[in-house]
């Protein structure tokens, strides 16, 4: 049976969290040499939407129209600027709509803020863009965020995270559909990862060196981030303070919500990660100049912090 997949595009879409899956799904088509999937863009109202790049698109149809009988998947694209739809209750309730009749419904990128303004994430398993993650679990804490995840099938529902991982998730929808080998062609076709290694926390500058806290706290963060290549521990940094290990421990957990150990990690990784992108270095010698006793320990906080290895991470800029 032909498989409809509608993709919802507000106005200011981004315009790959709705061509990237369409591509996906027709390269399918051409992969079987016939209509698997039948591909329709959806509009609000207007069926010209302008997306966030300027590039309009001529939707198929809109909200308002009869369900159709054999809709497979429905899926909301994310836009930068989402705020002004989070409190259409018009728009929430056809969401709804066109989700509880749809066999698979999800989003892409930021959609997944629409469907939790809908009500449709509760208690569920999902995944957005790692910018919004944080503002998601906060406005939302009935919903299982997983940040770092590329994309996550929960029953019915299925979620990508940022942008280009709308393509990811519409490959495992292909396996799902139409097999493995299926998907291994539409990946070659497409030169794109048939599983992509690692989170999506490999690509976020979340977490990057920053000041934050009252000025003690700052000022013992500056000291750090000009000499991470020391052995930093929260005993160096309470001496430095001229506090007790204890209570600098409650100034970080108050002031940032981590502990130092949780700072000092995330700190050395993301150092490591520009020696990494600029390349000229040794691996060993990126682990000396980050704090990092041996390459297994950078390897390991690698792997905490971003689902990846520094030779994986490296790859991607070679």
């Amino acid at each position: 049976m032909l498989k409809h997949i509608v993709i919802l595009a507000v106005p200011g879409v981004q315009l790959l969290d709705v061509s990237g899956p369409l591509d996906v799904f027709a390269e399918a088509n051409q992969q079987r040499g016939r209509e698997v999937y039948k591909l329709s863009v959806m509009a609000m109202t207007d069926p010209i939407i302008t997306s966030s790049s300027g590039t309009r698109l001529l939707a198929d149809l809109t909200l308002a129209a009869p369900l159709p009988a054999n809709l497979d998947t429905f899926l909301v694209a994310g836009a930068p600027a989402l705020t002004p739809f989070i409190h259409d209750e018009m728009l929430k309730e056809q969401i709804c709509r066109w989700s509880h009749h749809a066999q698979r419904f999800g989003s892409v990128c930021s959609g997944a803020m629409l469907l939790a303004a809908a009500g449709l994430l509760d208690n569920r398993r999902v995944t957005t863009h790692w910018s919004v993650a944080e503002k998601m679990s906060l406005d939302y804490p009935q919903v299982f965020v997983e940040a770092d995840a590329i994309f996550i099938a929960d029953g019915e529902l299925r979620t990508a995270a940022g942008v280009t991982s709308g393509l990811d998730l519409a490959l495992n929808m292909v396996e799902e559909d139409l097999g493995r080998e299926t998907a291994l062609d539409v990946a070659a076709q497409l030169v794109m990862f048939f599983k992509r290694p690692g989170g999506q926390l490999q690509f976020s500058r979340h977490g990057q060196a920053s000041l934050s806290g009252r000025s003690a706290l700052q000022d013992v963060q500056r000291w750090v981030l000009n000499s991470l290549e020391k052995p930093h521990n929260v005993q160096s940094l309470a001496m430095h303070m001229g506090l007790s290990a204890r209570h600098v421990t409650r100034l970080f957990n108050q002031e940032i919500n981590q502990s130092p150990a949780q700072w000092l990690e995330q700190q050395r990784v993301f150092h490591a990660r520009q020696l990494l992108e600029t390349g000229g270095l040794a691996i060993k010698q990126i682990a000396a100049q980050c704090g990092f006793s041996s390459v297994d320990i950078l390897r390991r906080a690698f792997l905490r912090q971003l689902n990846v290895t520094p030779s994986q991470y490296q790859k991607q800029f070679s």
